[in-house]
């Protein structure tokens, strides 16, 4: 499966329910993008994809909506966790 496909199913999925998507090795959730960068002003009400797997975070900037236009909320806030795999805001 290509990566584009697996983000588009990933969002897709997110969408429907409003929870993780999890896939073998970690899995997907919605971040606020204004916080995650550190409050760019760019990324004002702007929704991103944020990938976990084990203990990494990759913030899918390619792949962004506004938030009018999603009908879930972000549940990652900040960049990574506590160093031991846990993250600093869980997603419900």
């Amino acid at each position: 499966m290509s990566k584009v496909h697996q983000h588009s199913e990933a969002w897709n999925a997110l969408m429907s329910l409003n929870k993780p998507h999890y896939i073998a090795t970690g899995f997907y959730a919605l971040g606020d993008a204004y916080l995650i960068s550190g409050k760019d002003p760019k990324y004002k009400n702007t929704i991103i994809l944020v990938e976990h797997r084990q203990k990494t975070q990759i913030n899918h900037w390619e792949h962004r909506w506004n938030k009018s236009e999603c009908s879930q909320q972000p549940t990652i806030e900040t960049n990574n966790g506590d160093g031991r795999g846990n993250l600093n805001r869980k997603a419900p």
